[in-house]
């Protein structure tokens, strides 16, 4: 048996009921909101513009790296 891929896990982790469900929000939310054109302060102010979406990218990529960490030892998915 073949052990599940990165992608298959981060779609595991967002269908698993064991999942805090306050987890999966703010990820989702902190990934649109990276990708949006839309942010809380504008990034033509330089420094100021983009540190509001580097904070975003930071909190979101750590709460994920926690949560899937979670998971898969919740699971005991090796690799």
């Amino acid at each position: 048996m073949d052990k599940p891929g990165f992608f298959q896990n981060v779609v595991g982790m967002f269908k698993d009921p064991h999942t805090p469900r306050r987890d999966k929000l703010l990820i989702a939310g902190g990934i649109v909101y990276i990708i949006s054109p839309i942010d809380l302060i504008p990034d033509f102010l330089f420094l100021v513009g983009y540190a509001d979406d580097l904070a975003c990218l930071v909190g979101t990529a750590s709460l994920f790296y926690k949560t899937y960490n979670r998971y898969v030892k919740r699971n005991r998915i090796v690799g």
